[in-house]
C-alpha cells in the first residue's frame, strides 16, 4: 500500500482510507473498472477480492454496470497511476453517512450553479470549481456563507456572486425538505437473467425520483426527499411497487423503514 506522500503531485485524488462514491462502469470476471464522480470521474479498480468477504461464484450477483456504491480507497500506485478501492471494507453505517454527505454535496453544487447564473458574472465557473476541489466540496464554503464571517467576506470571488450565494441559502433554508429512507432486500430466483432483472428494477426505481444505493448483497437503500414527508413517501412507494410487482412471485422482496437522525448543530442539514 502506498503512503500519503505519494499524492503530492495529485491533489485531486482521494486519500488512502477515504470513503468515495463509486460508479461501476465495466464488470469483468476478476473485478470492475469504476469512476469517481467526486473526483472528475477518474478511473479506479475494484478487485474481486475486495467485493465481498465470502466466496464469489459470479461477481455480477454483487455488482453491475451503472451501479452506484460506496467504497474505501485501499491502494494508490503513483508509478502506475492506479487506484484500488474496496467494497467489503465499508460498514453499513459508513455507507449511510457517505450517501448523506454525497447527496448534500450534490445539493450544494446545484445551489452554486444557480448562484452563478443569477449573478450574471461570467468566468466564475472555473474559480468556483477550484474552491470545490481545494476544500473537497462546497460544505465549508456554505458554512462560512451562512455565518457571513471573515473567511467568506475575504473569499476571492465577485461580490455579486457572494450576495447571490447568501440569497439562495436563505431562500432554500425556508423550504427545508423532508427525507424518507427504506432498507430494501431484493433477490431474484431467475438464474439466467436475475442480474439484468434487478438492474432494470433499480433503473426504473430511480426514474421515480428515488436515490438508490447498494449496501451489501442483497440489501439496497431507497431514499427520497419532498417538501413534506407525504411527498417523499409517495416517491418511495412508487419505487417499491415497481420492485414488488416484478419480484413477488420469482424472488425475495422485503423492506423496512429506516430511522434517520440529523445532527441539530449541523446547519447545512437545513439546506
Amino acid at each position: 500500500m502506498q503512503q500519503e506522500g505519494n499524492r503530492e503531485n495529485a491533489p485531486n485524488i482521494p486519500k488512502i482510507g477515504e470513503l468515495v462514491i463509486v460508479q461501476v462502469s465495466k464488470v469483468m470476471q476478476f473485478g470492475a473498472y469504476c469512476r469517481l464522480p467526486e473526483y472528475s470521474n477518474i478511473e479506479v479498480f475494484l478487485p474481486i477480492k475486495e467485493v465481498s468477504s465470502g466466496w464469489i461464484k459470479n461477481i455480477r450477483e454483487f455488482i453491475h454496470e451503472g451501479q452506484n456504491i460506496v467504497c474505501k480507497v485501499v491502494l494508490y500506485d503513483k508509478d502506475r497511476r492506479s487506484i484500488d478501492v474496496s467494497l467489503k471494507k465499508v460498514t453499513p453505517k459508513e455507507t449511510k453517512d457517505k450517501i448523506g454527505k454525497y447527496n448534500l454535496e450534490k445539493r450544494l453544487t446545484a445551489l452554486v450553479q444557480q448562484s452563478i447564473k443569477a449573478s450574471g458574472v461570467k468566468g466564475t465557473e472555473e474559480k468556483m470549481e477550484r474552491i470545490r476541489v481545494e476544500n473537497r466540496g462546497y460544505s465549508e464554503l456554505f458554512q462560512h456563507a451562512i455565518s457571513e464571517d471573515e473567511w467568506f467576506e475575504n473569499l476571492n470571488i465577485p461580490e455579486k456572486l457572494k450576495e447571490e450565494i447568501k440569497k439562495i441559502i436563505k431562500a432554500n433554508m425556508k423550504e427545508k425538505k423532508k427525507e424518507v429512507s427504506y432498507i430494501v432486500t431484493m433477490t431474484s430466483y431467475n438464474t439466467e437473467s436475475g442480474a439484468s432483472e434487478l438492474r432494470s428494477i433499480l433503473e426504473d426505481g430511480r426514474k421515480t425520483g428515488v436515490e438508490i444505493f447498494y449496501i451489501s448483497a442483497p440489501k439496497y437503500r431507497f431514499s427520497a426527499e419532498g417538501k413534506d414527508y407525504s411527498e417523499a413517501e409517495n416517491k418511495i412507494k412508487k419505487a417499491l411497487n415497481i420492485a414488488e410487482s416484478r419480484l413477488s412471485k420469482q424472488g425475495v422482496f422485503k423492506f423496512e423503514k429506516e430511522k434517520l437522525k440529523r445532527e441539530k448543530d449541523d446547519i447545512l442539514a437545513q439546506i
